[in-house]
């Protein structure tokens, strides 16, 4: 699920896109309500700017209402695959991601399976370029980040919601709001996509911070389709500002294309001329 928004993301930030111009239903917030919200976001740029290095493990499960396995005998949904990898970070625009193990369901065993020909979720931002595994494809794409863009902070490209939080720049693109049903020590942050590019990957992101930390302990991600991905970061065991410098340089090498694997290289969406569509440079393979 986060790796299908890099190359939109990538995209947005060089091409603004039209943004849905009303509240949707429960994000029109009350003066109060939305004063609550700058100061959570106002923290939460704070506490996100402390942090120069992080890397955590976290548990992946993915809910499909259509494709999926269906639900239990208490009526709860049943994921159809659940990952197991790590997330890091580099302040201020590397970044990785990475399912290292990957279960799916296998009707025929009425559970989840480790399938050791599946690839799990993966890609590599250098500071330079992005690196994303298409498993369907069976391609490792590379995609160049324009000259403009690097050296950013890495929240407007693939690691929106986890760090380096921007207050101005989620409420310009995002419909926020905080839910107060979020349990004893943790802020609920819910977002709705204003832009049409992200609309068209994620309709609602739910984040679960830690209120002391601000870091994501938990994240729900709704697709167009209702499907449903969630992540729960293991907080616990996290190193954050680690001053070891080698490990931190091995987590953002370029990755090694999978035999039988095809390498291609994609252009990030430009800005097209007057009266022209506009679209992708053509891939160049490898």
């Amino acid at each position: 699920m986060l790796v299908r928004s890099i190359t939109a993301l990538l995209s947005l930030a060089l091409v603004a896109g039209a943004a849905l111009a009303q509240a949707p239903a429960g994000f029109t917030l009350t003066a109060i309500e939305q004063a609550y919200l700058d100061d959570v976001l106002t923290k939460w740029e704070q506490e996100s700017g402390k942090i120069n290095t992080f890397n955590c493990d976290f548990t992946q499960f993915v809910y499909d209402p259509v494709f999926g396995p269906g639900k239990d005998e208490a009526g709860q949904p049943i994921a159809k695959s659940e990952g197991y990898g790590a997330v890091s970070y580099q302040k201020p625009d590397k970044g990785s991601f990475h399912v290292k193990e990957l279960l799916t369901w296998d009707a025929a065993q009425s559970k989840r399976v480790a399938n050791s020909n599946l690839i799990g979720e993966h890609w590599v931002c250098d500071g330079e370029k992005v690196y994303e595994y298409r498993a369907k494809e069976k391609q490792l794409v590379e995609t160049p980040i324009p000259p403009q863009m690097q050296g950013q902070n890495i929240a407007d490209g693939p690691l929106p919601f986890l760090f380096g939080a921007k207050a101005d720049m989620l409420k310009e693109r995002y419909w926020l709001r905080v839910d107060p049903r979020a349990p004893e020590g943790s802020i609920w942050l819910a977002a709705m996509p204003k832009r049409q590019q992200d609309a068209a990957n994620y309709r609602l992101v739910e984040l679960m911070l830690d209120s002391q930390r601000m870091l994501p302990s938990a994240m729900r991600v709704t697709a167009p389709d209702s499907s449903q991905t969630t992540y729960t970061f293991k907080l616990s065991d996290a190193s954050i500002n680690s001053r070891v410098t080698a490990i931190w340089n091995s987590l953002f090498q370029a990755p090694r294309t999978p035999i039988g694997w095809t390498r291609v290289v994609e252009q990030p969406q430009m800005a097209a001329a007057p009266g022209q569509g506009q679209g992708p440079a053509p891939a160049e393979r490898r």
